[in-house]
């Protein structure tokens, strides 16, 4: 089992990771953001940007993308999940809303790792929907 560096936010299970980084989300907290994360061996993608591999320029992203929030309206479904003794996996729905009304579904895959202390997040890789209306989807 791999170690943690420095003091994160010892979580018991990754459903108690992702309560707390949706919970970050929406109050757009970024030292909370920061707490869930590992140091290291890392990846985050937000949507429509490349890959951040680096824990502190993954931190930075966040705090850029809160900097002018106060709040966000998100709700998420897990649509699946895989586990491990030490490793899970979860595809959730973020449906992203604007007085009440869905505005944006993002799909995310968001994976954490058990450490020695608990589980922290390691990847969240975002992708936004296309539009339904439009007829231009993949499916």
């Amino acid at each position: 089992m791999l170690q943690m560096k420095n003091s994160k936010i010892p979580f018991k299970t990754p459903d108690e990771a992702e309560a707390v980084f949706y919970e970050a989300f929406i109050r757009c907290d970024p030292e909370v953001m920061a707490g869930l994360w590992a140091n290291e061996g890392v990846t985050c993608i937000h949507p429509g940007a490349g890959a951040i591999v680096d824990y502190d320029t993954i931190v930075r992203s966040w705090t850029n993308i809160f900097s002018n929030v106060q709040r966000t309206d998100i709700q998420h479904t897990v649509m699946s999940r895989a586990v491990s003794d030490e490793l899970a996996v979860h595809v959730v729905a973020e449906e992203m809303l604007s007085t009440g009304t869905v505005v944006a579904v993002v799909l995310a895959t968001n994976v954490y790792r058990k450490f020695d202390k608990g589980w922290l997040m390691i990847e969240h890789h975002a992708s936004q929907v296309q539009n339904r209306s439009s007829g231009n989807t993949l499916q």
